[in-house]
């Protein structure tokens, strides 16, 4: 049997909500929506185009995405690390995850948080087909008009490269679009 390389290079440590907010997640009729997590503020657009969602009568459950950097590949012969060494989390990413883990508990959507390491396009879509994610919400509106361009430069990478699920860009309304042509 032959499997279908991921590019997604390790899995780090994963936190699940309760079991009744999982159950409901996994539902068929559950729109799975994928949101990457850079900044623990990026939670807020994602969070409430979901609520919108709900609101609409529509079953939500949210699989949170951080990506780390992918290890950097010793040369032959350099002594690497052993497989304990860079297992853990850096406080700042614990924190950040554990806030928007939060906001959604308040929010009363059901949620699993997940941390990958590897390159940042391939590892997004990468995990929403390993997840089963239907929707890939990306934030729409950055402060400085660096953060604008490469928001949208990354949801039109998404949107071209991805083969399951839709691409979208939610506002702090919680309203959604594609992204720029």
């Amino acid at each position: 049997m032959t499997s279908t390389p991921m590019h997604a290079s390790r899995p780090a440590p994963q936190r699940h909500r309760a079991p009744d907010s999982a159950a409901v997640a996994c539902s068929q009729d559950t729109l799975l929506l994928l949101l990457p997590v850079k900044h623990a503020s990026d939670i807020i657009y994602g969070a409430r185009y979901a609520k919108r969602l709900q609101e609409w009568g529509i079953k939500v459950g949210v699989r949170l995405l951080h990506v780390t950097p992918a290890p950097l590949q010793p040369a032959d012969g350099v002594p690497q690390q052993s497989a304990g060494d860079g297992d853990t989390l850096d406080p700042a990413t614990q924190q950040m995850m554990h806030e928007a883990g939060l906001y959604l508990s308040r929010s009363h959507i059901a949620f699993s948080t997940h941390i990958f390491a590897g390159e940042l396009l391939f590892t997004i879509l990468d995990t929403a087909e390993l997840l089963g994610c239907h929707e890939i919400v990306l934030p729409a509106l950055k402060h400085s008009p660096w953060q604008r361009r490469f928001s949208g430069t990354l949801a039109r990478k998404l949107a071209r490269a991805t083969r399951c699920a839709t691409v979208l860009l939610a506002d702090t309304d919680g309203m959604s679009g594609p992204p720029p042509a």
